[in-house]
């Protein structure tokens, strides 16, 4: 694994010429992603403009209206759709929503090792809460701020 800072680094010069199966895009980005799908790959984003799929398959929406079909239709994104096209891959938005036995599933990951979560910050007690929480509101965190209770 390697953590790139997007404040420094451009993502697409540091991997290219590597082929990745999937990509998660958390930064509206996934038009860049294209060039660095294996074919048959995906890009998942969570951020921008989501897709009529996307929202017809929320519970918090439904089925759109013709009106909101036809928004969506102009506001998608083609960059996106042409780049992963393009590597013979696909995307696809979802909508984050919090879910007790996905997160326990991504927990039997992470005790199995096969997930190995980044700890920049780690604030002993409560009483040294301000540790972490000055970092992550810094924006120079480069992996998760947490503060410990036993």
């Amino acid at each position: 694994d390697r953590i790139i800072d997007y404040r420094s680094e451009n993502f697409e010069e540091v991997l290219a010429g590597e082929d990745f199966d999937m990509a998660f895009d958390l930064m509206n980005q996934a038009a860049k992603f294209g060039g660095l799908l294996k074919k048959g790959g995906k890009v998942i984003s969570i951020s921008g403009t989501p897709t009529i799929e996307a929202i017809s398959a929320s519970a918090i929406a439904g089925d759109p209206s013709l009106k909101v079909r036809a928004i969506m239709f102009m506001a998608r994104n083609r960059a996106a759709e042409k780049a992963v096209n393009k590597a013979g891959g696909t995307w696809e938005y979802i909508f984050m929503k919090p879910d007790g036995e996905d997160l326990a599933e991504i927990g039997k990951y992470v005790g199995s090792g096969d997930i190995i979560p980044f700890i920049d910050t780690e604030a002993a007690s409560l009483d040294e809460f301000k540790v972490a929480v000055d970092k992550l509101f810094s924006g120079r965190s480069k992996g998760k701020c947490v503060v410990k209770v036993v």
